[in-house]
Parts: structure tokens; C-alpha cells; sequence
């Protein structure tokens, strides 16, 4: 089974995510911040995504700390986005370059930024990233045992149209990206394309290949094979 979801951020600002459940997409992972810049819309796109019932996870945009500031810095952010809840799975976005395109984050910045984000009592669900960044990452390639739930990017053709039929033309279950390992690890989440139509907007899609329980598993931090 096949389920489709979205991942939004200050630019997709004033898309309905009610909109969203209507044409089909299960699950939002909204951003929560930038290093320190904080998304100024995440509190209403959560107001959004759970009175329309979806699967709720947000993600931090993970500065390295050779960038400007401290993971704790970024973290006194999200904890401001979320003024005291904890019960919402956060992914660690693993993709920042420097202004001379340099990937500045490192394995040992991930695993910092995981181990600070449960210190102060919030669920990692996992991480995103690329087969462009982390194959490349200053050091190696870091295994992705322990970290969580792997969210990968790999959009084919990357098409306009409706998610449910750009999934099925680049493949579907079958899509190359899902046979494309990370880490040692192969992705939980496809994001398929970042051309996907929803409300007459264009917004980035996503795929979890299982049932609704798995993929609330899945961001716990269980795992559903």
C-alpha cells in the first residue's frame, strides 16, 4: 500500500493542507527552522495538518556548527516553535553547503545534533538527505545504523502533475530510489519530486510504502519490516 504525503515550509505558505487530505496525501513533515532562522509559518501549518487528521512530522534545515551556531542555539528555536510539546517526530534535514557549495556537516554532527534533540526530550524520527550529500560528506559516508528512519530524495524525471501519477510514471514501488542505499540502509520515505500539485500549488511529494500504523511507527522510532 501505497502512501502519499508532503513536506512544507515557509514557501509553501497559505497551501491547504485540509486541500491536501482531500486529493489524497496522508502525511505532512513540516519545517521547523533554518539553523537559527525559524520558519515563520510552521505553527500555522501544524494547526493546518492536524485539524485536516494527517500524520504529523517536522524537520530542522541542520546548520553546522563551523556555519555561525551551536546546535544548542538551533535547538532553543525549535524549542520556541514548539513551546513545551514533545510529541511531535523530528528529522534531522542533512544537506547544508556553505556559500562556496562546500558540504559543511559531518557523521559526528548528526549524531550530536540526534543525541542533543533527545536530551532535551524531543523524538528523532530519522534523517533526510541525498545520495548527493551523503556519500560526499567530509569524512565518509556515515552508516545510518542508529539514526533513525532514512527520508531520501531521488525525483526521476521530476515531472509536474499529481503525485499518485508522477510515483507511477517514474516506477512507483519499483522506483529506483528505493533501491538505492544510504548509509547501508535503504530509504523509508521517497521524496519523488518537488513538482507535485497539490491545491494548485507545487510542493515537493513523498511516498511510504505500508499502512497508515506502520508509517506512525516509523516516525516513533519502530521498526515496521
Amino acid at each position: 500500500m501505497t502512501i502519499f504525503g508532503l513536506d512544507v515550509s515557509e514557501h509553501q505558505d497559505g497551501l491547504s493542507l485540509q486541500a491536501a487530505k482531500s486529493e489524497g496525501y496522508d502525511f505532512v513533515i513540516i519545517r521547523l527552522c533554518d539553523g537559527t532562522y525559524r520558519d515563520r509559518v510552521f505553527n500555522s501549518h501544524l494547526a493546518d495538518a492536524e485539524a485536516a487528521g494527517l500524520v504529523i512530522a517536522a524537520y530542522w534545515y541542520l546548520r553546522a556548527p563551523s556555519e555561525g551556531s551551536t546546535l544548542e542555539q538551533q535547538i532553543d528555536v525549535i524549542d520556541s516553535q514548539f513551546n513545551g510539546r514533545r510529541n511531535i517526530p523530528i528529522f534531522l534535514d542533512v544537506e547544508s553547503v556553505d556559500r562556496a557549495g562546500n558540504k559543511t556537516l559531518t557523521g559526528t554532527d548528526v549524531w550530536n545534533a540526534k543525541r542533543s534533540l533527545e536530551a532535551r526530550g524531543y523524538e528523532v524520527a530519522g534523517v533526510y538527505t541525498g545520495r548527493w550529500y551523503w556519500e560526499e560528506m567530509p569524512g565518509g559516508e556515515p552508516s545510518m545504523k542508529g539514526l533513525g528512519a532514512l527520508w531520501v530524495s531521488n525525483y526521476g524525471t521530476n515531472a509536474a502533475g499529481y503525485g499518485s501519477v508522477i510515483y507511477a510514471n517514474n516506477g512507483g514501488e519499483n522506483h529506483a530510489g528505493w533501491r538505492y542505499p544510504l548509509g547501508d540502509k535503504f530509504p523509508d520515505i521517497l521524496q519523488f519530486g518537488s513538482r507535485g500539485i497539490v491545491a494548485s500549488r507545487e510542493v515537493d511529494v513523498n511516498a511510504f510504502e505500508g499502512s497508515i500504523d506502520q508509517l506512525k511507527a516509523l516516525l516513533k522510532g519502530k521498526d515496521t519490516c
